[in-house]
């Protein structure tokens, strides 16, 4: 999974993501095998998954474990490894919002 910072635009669309003292939140975007889209923002309260499903109008799925920095939040997602279901995301703990 490749993570970036986020960008001006970014903070359009998950306006409420806060940054680190010293990094901005970061975001991660992929496909699952059968196709799905996904966008992953991980930021100092937790992380934010919203995939291309029913719940994304619900807000998608949260993980309500702070980060205490970009590196570690960047840790978490290397342990995710490259998810190919939603159920990557589901044992690591997150759930719907």
């Amino acid at each position: 999974m490749e993570l970036r910072e986020f960008t001006r635009h970014d903070f359009d669309g998950f306006g409420g993501a806060e940054r680190w003292p010293d990094s901005e939140p970061l975001l991660a975007e992929g496909t699952f095998e059968d196709g799905m889209r996904w966008v992953l923002v991980l930021d100092r309260q937790g992380a934010c998954l919203v995939c291309d499903d029913a719940q994304s109008a619900f807000g998608g799925y949260g993980l309500a474990r702070p980060f205490r920095s970009a590196a570690e939040a960047r840790a978490f997602a290397a342990s995710l490894g490259d998810p190919k279901t939603r159920g990557y995301f589901f044992i690591a703990g997150f759930t719907a919002i």
